[in-house]
C-alpha cells in the first residue's frame, strides 16, 4: 500500500535526536499465559496488516506476522524494571528492515505490557485498536483473526474552507518551555503522577461550558505558564509594529512585557468514522492561554472550549492535499520538512497535551484487566516536553515524557507537583 501523507511525513521526520514513536505501558491483572499474548499479537496483524509492514520506498510492504518478536523480560526490582524498559524505548526503529510495532511483556510481582508504535503506521486510537484486540484474544474474549485483512486507508474529515492559524493564535510562535539546556539527545524518561477522576468528571457536567478535557488543558496551560514564570523564561519579542498582546474576553490589553505566549499542541481526531481505523488519523489544534490570569478557574476553561469550538469549527486541523510531497524522493523532502519546522515563526506551542478518554478504554472488553496506564510520548525536535493522559475506570493517569538532556529529573518532579496542586486548585475552586 503506498503511504498516506502523514505516514510519510512521520517517516520523514523520524531521526535519532527526535524518534518518531510513541509507547504505550500496561499494567495488567490476571495476566493469561505468553502463548496468548502472542496469539493476540499474531491476530493484530492480521486484522491491522499495516502493522506487519515494513517500508519500500514509499510504500509499506506486507512481511507476515511470523516476524513478529515478544520480548520477555523478567525482573526482581522496580529498578530493574525501570531499566529495561529505558532500554527498549530507547532502542531505535528501522521501519525498512522490522515492522512499526515492537513489544515487551516484563514478568515481575506484576504484568506489564509495553508497546511501541511508530507514527509512520499508527495514531494513539490506532494503538488502543491493536492493544485491546490482542488483549481480547490473549484473554479469550475474541476470536482470533487467521487470514490477513485488507488494506484500507483512513478517510479523513475535510473541510471546504479551513483556516490555518487559530483566531486565538499570538502575533509570533509561543513561548518555548524554559530548559536549562538545549540540546537534545533524543532519549525519553518519563514520570506519572495518577489522581480519582469521577468527582472532576462530575463537577465539569454540573459546572457546565466545558469539558473534563478541557479542565485538563487549562491545568496544564497553568502550569506551564508558572514553570516558565518561576524559571525567569524571557517572554517573546512584542509583536510586530509595537501593537500589545489582545486580553481575548474583551478587557484591556496586556502589556508586551506581562504576556507570556503559553500554546499547546493538543492532537485531534479527525477520522470521518471516528472510533474506527488503523493508521494515521489525527491532526492537530493549538490551544493557547488567551485569558485574564487573576480570572476563575470555570471561566479559563470556558475560555479553552471557545478556543477548542472555534478551531473545530474552522479547520485548523485539516490536513492539506500535497500531491507533490508523496513523489518527491525523501532525500529532498525531508531537510524541506524539517526546515520549515525549525522555522522561528512556526508555532510548535509551549508543550504537548493529549488525553485519552472512553477511545481509549472502550476499544476492547479486555481493558477491564488494566490497572494503570503510561504514555511515553513522542517529541518534535522543537518540544521539550509531552503531557499525555488516559482515563479509566474513575482514575486519571498523567505522564509527563522529556528529553533528559533538556530536563532533570527533579525538573519534572517540580512539575507534576505544580500539577497536583493545580488539580488541587480545580477540585477547590469547582466545588
Amino acid at each position: 500500500m503506498r503511504m498516506p501523507l502523514l505516514d510519510r511525513a512521520f517517516y520523514l521526520l523520524d531521526s535519532a535526536r527526535s524518534p518518531q514513536d510513541f509507547t504505550l505501558i500496561l499494567h495488567l491483572d490476571d495476566a493469561p499465559e505468553v502463548d496468548r499474548f502472542y496469539a493476540g499479537a499474531k491476530s493484530a496483524m492480521n486484522r491491522f496488516p499495516t502493522s506487519a509492514c515494513c517500508i519500500d520506498g514509499q510504500t509499506w510492504v506486507w512481511r507476515e506476522n511470523k516476524y513478529f518478536k515478544l520480548e520477555i523480560a523478567t525482573t526482581v526490582s522496580e529498578v530493574e524494571t525501570r531499566a529495561a524498559i529505558e532500554r527498549f524505548v530507547d532502542e531505535p526503529f528501522d521501519l525498512r528492515r522490522e515492522p512499526p510495532v515492537k513489544q515487551m511483556l516484563i514478568l515481575s510481582r506484576g504484568t506489564r505490557l509495553v508497546t511501541r508504535f511508530h507514527h509512520s503506521a499508527a495514531d494513539g486510537l490506532s494503538a488502543a485498536l491493536w492493544v485491546g484486540h490482542q488483549l481480547n484474544v490473549a484473554y479469550g474474549l475474541e476470536a482470533a483473526q487467521s487470514e490477513r485483512g485488507e488494506f484500507n486507508g483512513l478517510a479523513l474529515r475535510r473541510l471546504p474552507v479551513s483556516v490555518r492559524r487559530s483566531q486565538f493564535a499570538f502575533d509570533g510562535a509561543s513561548d518555548r518551555l524554559w530548559t536549562a539546556k538545549l540540546r537534545r539527545s533524543g532519549a525519553r524518561r518519563w514520570f506519572t503522577i495518577d489522581f480519582p477522576a469521577t468527582e472532576l468528571q462530575k463537577t465539569c457536567r454540573h459546572s457546565g461550558g466545558f469539558t473534563y478535557n478541557d479542565l485538563l488543558a487549562t491545568c496544564t496551560l497553568e502550569v506551564l505558564s508558572r514553570w516558565n514564570a518561576d524559571h525567569g523564561r524571557p517572554r517573546s519579542a512584542a509583536p510586530k509594529n509595537g501593537s500589545r498582546e489582545i486580553n481575548c474576553r474583551g478587557g484591556p490589553p496586556w502589556p508586551p512585557q506581562a504576556a507570556p505566549r503559553i500554546g499547546l499542541w493538543t492532537p485531534i481526531n479527525i477520522r470521518r468514522n471516528s472510533n474506527s481505523g488503523f493508521g494515521n488519523g489525527t491532526s492537530r489544534i493549538r490551544v493557547y492561554a488567551r485569558y485574564d490570569p487573576a480570572a476563575k478557574f470555570s471561566e479559563k476553561c470556558r475560555e479553552v472550549r471557545r478556543q477548542v469550538s472555534w478551531t473545530s469549527e474552522h479547520g485548523e486541523w485539516v490536513v492539506p492535499e500535497i500531491p507533490w510531497f508523496t513523489r518527491v524522493p525523501g532525500p529532498i523532502i525531508a531537510p524541506l520538512l524539517r526546515g520549515y519546522l525549525n522555522r522561528a515563526s512556526v508555532d510548535m506551542a509551549t508543550g504537548v497535551f493529549s488525553h485519552a478518554g472512553s477511545g481509549m478504554t472502550n476499544a476492547c472488553e479486555a481493558f477491564k484487566h488494566v490497572q494503570r496506564i503510561e504514555c511515553v510520548g513522542l517529541l518534535h525536535p522543537r518540544q521539550s516536553l509531552a503531557i499525555n493522559a488516559a482515563t479509566h475506570h474513575g482514575h486519571t493517569w498523567l505522564t509527563l515524557t522529556y528529553d533528559p538532556a533538556l530536563l532533570t529529573n527533579d525538573d519534572v518532579k517540580e512539575l507534576s507537583r505544580l500539577y497536583e496542586q493545580q488539580i488541587a486548585v480545580a477540585r477547590q475552586e469547582l466545588s
